[in-house]
């Protein structure tokens, strides 16, 4: 998707909030070019980022006339990394299908991007585990993926509990999760399940999940498992470490931890499950 009036946008407001303080350098899955016709969008930005007026090249880019990211993000003043099998030149070439991270860039960046990258990928894995390895401690991710419909796109699309489980799982805190509802518009509201009762659509439709996440601490990535299922199997939380309080806990503390959090009457059935299982009852 590259980047275009919605990134522009939330930018700027994550720049205005705080969210980029310290930001020196970005590496983005893809090599990334990018589009914005609403000059007051871009003029915005730059001055959310002290930079001036920017040059009228940077000014001039259509949906059919785009330039490469590196050129936008050099003008902010944030050092420019991409990843791709492209060979396109500056980009580290990576198939994140299968490679892992090299050594040294591993935990090196402070914003890592996925603007409609990972829908094309089947190794979703490596995709995310990449994105946490490329970031260093306090680094934020930003996603901004396909939601609802765009059929034929890409592999995938994405629901807000799969970002909801990341962050579970790795300790990332959310900054936010937003809906936009067109790549061409600047607007994106906060998600909230009701919206889905009031979007419409259509093959046409390209509404974007738009979310924002920030690494807390560095340790190793933890696959999520969803929520929903959790105290349905909790047999098979023990291959699910999680990061809690800056540590990495095994099986057994993950599985003590979740029930604390278990409320009332499925408590119980849990704790009567585990009886059964230590005494060698068959479990219902």
């Amino acid at each position: 998707m590259g980047l275009g009036p919605p990134i522009i946008e939330l930018y700027r407001q994550l720049k205005l909030q705080g969210a980029f303080e310290g930001i020196t350098n970005v590496i983005e899955l893809g090599s990334q070019d990018y589009w914005c016709p609403q000059q007051n969008l871009m003029r915005g930005l730059f001055a959310a980022f002290g930079r001036g007026e920017p040059a009228q090249k940077l000014l001039a880019t259509t949906n059919a006339n785009q330039l490469p990211a590196r050129l936008l993000y050099t003008a902010l003043g944030i050092d420019y990394a991409c990843v791709d099998v492209d060979h396109r030149p500056g980009s580290i070439v990576m198939d994140l299908n299968f490679d892992s991270v090299p050594a040294e860039h591993r935990g090196k960046y402070g914003l890592v991007t996925n603007h409609g990258t990972s829908e094309h990928i089947l190794n979703q894995y490596n995709v995310f585990k990449s994105m946490h390895d490329f970031a260093r401690a306090g680094a934020v991710f930003v996603h901004a993926v396909p939601f609802t419909v765009h059929l034929e796109h890409g592999f995938f699309n994405y629901q807000p509990n799969f970002f909801r489980a990341l962050a579970r799982y790795n300790s990332y805190e959310t900054l936010g999760v937003w809906v936009g509802p067109d790549w061409q518009i600047a607007s994106f509201i906060p998600w909230d399940p009701i919206l889905l009762d009031y979007l419409t659509l259509s093959a046409k439709t390209t509404h974007l999940l738009v979310v924002a996440q920030r690494k807390t601490f560095e340790r190793e990535f933890c696959v999520p498992f969803q929520e929903e299922y959790e105290t349905k199997v909790p047999e098979a939380l023990s291959r699910y470490p999680r990061v809690i309080d800056g540590e990495i806990l095994d099986s057994r503390q993950v599985n003590n931890w979740r029930l604390r959090e278990i409320p009332g009457r499925t408590l119980a059935i849990e704790l009567g499950r585990r009886i059964k299982r230590r005494f060698g009852f068959k479990i219902d």
